[in-house]
């Protein structure tokens, strides 16, 4: 026989022989399943972070922040400063004839949790009034929009899924009272979503404050940004800084992102190197428990190779078998799961990407624990295997 008939048939004998293995065989499967499921779950927190945080961003829109501000948080603009951008060359303007333009406060409320019950902030975004045009991927879902000049907040459908006490017509403690709650709006899962969303001026004043955290600007088009940005910068009255939102959002997640895909390859690498040591002592039990076998085909003619290889396909398929399930179970488990982190609320996304990863992982730890007792049937010597039986 050539060398793929031998392969074919070692490998087939040594499938037929997993029944009689079965526990040892299912020390690989569980454990690649335990590394796989582990570090899948934790990088699909990162995948669902990144939709996330940058999934909104358009490149016609501009973020304002005051200079050296890293955030909307650590930023002051003045109202004179905010009608000086509204005015920059490059500003769209609505049908009206009013420039795009939505001069934003940030406050925050303290809400419980559904899922544990434990207390977390929640951002509240107080907006001009051209806000909605602005950003038309905010649609609502209930209720009405609030109206300006009063105590009333609209809340994203992402934080009324995971907050309490978020429903339309609850009330919500902020300065100045409780403020009602009107209605929900839906942002294609985006940063959004975690908000609630009021009238500036009304926020403002209840939080005695003068100055504005941030300005977003539409421009006519994205080729606009270089103008648009030069006129702030020579206008001696500002000091600012312009960011295409893109750049914004992905800026204010990458160190973020960064920790959680580092935790997600360590958590995973080290039940990977657990389940590739598992892998490596099954599989050098399977050649001696095979040695008879193995012994068998060397004498009617088997090359070294084709034995070797029917012990790695062996630890591949193990390893794949665990691999899937362990992707399934983090599928089931965490895929569209809420979330929140760092005041935001994250659905959770195991996608094609990471399920394919996981089990290319596998793969790659099940070949590295195969490898040497692959090599060791090879090797082992007809005679002496033949005597130990």
């Amino acid at each position: 026989m050539h060398f793929f008939q031998q392969a074919s048939a070692a490998i087939k004998l040594s499938l037929m022989s997993l029944p009689a293995r079965l526990g040892a065989s299912l020390v690989v499967v569980i454990g690649m399943a335990c590394a796989v499921g582990a570090m899948v779950s934790v990088l699909s927190l990162s995948t669902g972070f990144i939709r996330t945080a940058t999934g909104a961003g358009r490149a016609d829109r501009v973020i304002v922040l005051s200079q050296g501000a890293l955030s909307e948080s650590g930023s002051s603009i003045s109202r004179d400063g905010a009608a000086s951008i509204a005015d920059a060359p490059g500003v769209a303007k609505a049908p009206d004839g009013r420039q795009m333009v939505s001069a934003d406060m940030l406050g925050s409320v303290m809400l419980r949790k559904k899922s544990d019950g434990f207390n977390s902030f929640v951002t509240v975004r107080g907006v001009g009034p051209e806000f909605f045009a602005l950003h038309p991927e905010i649609q609502m879902s209930h209720g009405r929009k609030f109206r300006p000049g009063t105590y009333e907040v609209i809340v994203g459908d992402g934080a009324q899924a995971a907050f309490a006490g978020l429903a339309e017509g609850n009330q919500v403690d902020l300065p100045q009272g409780r403020w009602i709650v009107t209605g929900s709006f839906k942002s294609k899962n985006g940063t959004g979503e975690s908000q609630l969303l009021t009238d500036a001026p009304t926020l403002m004043s209840a939080m005695r404050a003068t100055n504005f955290k941030s300005v977003t600007v539409e421009l006519t088009s994205p080729a606009a940004f270089a103008g648009f940005k030069k006129a702030l910068t020579i206008n001696p009255a500002l000091s600012v800084q312009a960011i295409p939102e893109p750049e914004y959002l992905s800026s204010q997640a990458r160190t973020l992102n960064t920790v959680l895909l580092l935790l997600g390859y360590v958590v995973g690498g080290i039940m990977g190197l657990g389940a590739m040591f598992g892998a490596l002592n099954t599989m050098y039990s399977a050649v001696s428990a095979r040695r008879t076998e193995i012994a068998t085909l060397r004498a009617i003619g088997f090359g070294g190779a084709p034995v070797a290889l029917s012990v790695l396909v062996e630890s591949l398929l193990l390893a794949m078998a665990g691999a899937v399930i362990g992707v399934s179970v983090a599928w089931v488990a965490f895929n569209n799961h809420l979330h929140v982190m760092a005041a935001m609320v994250i659905h959770l996304a195991v996608t094609p990407g990471l399920a394919i990863g996981g089990i290319v992982f596998a793969i790659l730890l099940a070949a590295v624990g195969g490898l040497f007792p692959a090599a060791r049937a090879a090797r082992m010597p007809i005679a002496s295997a033949l005597r130990a039986t």
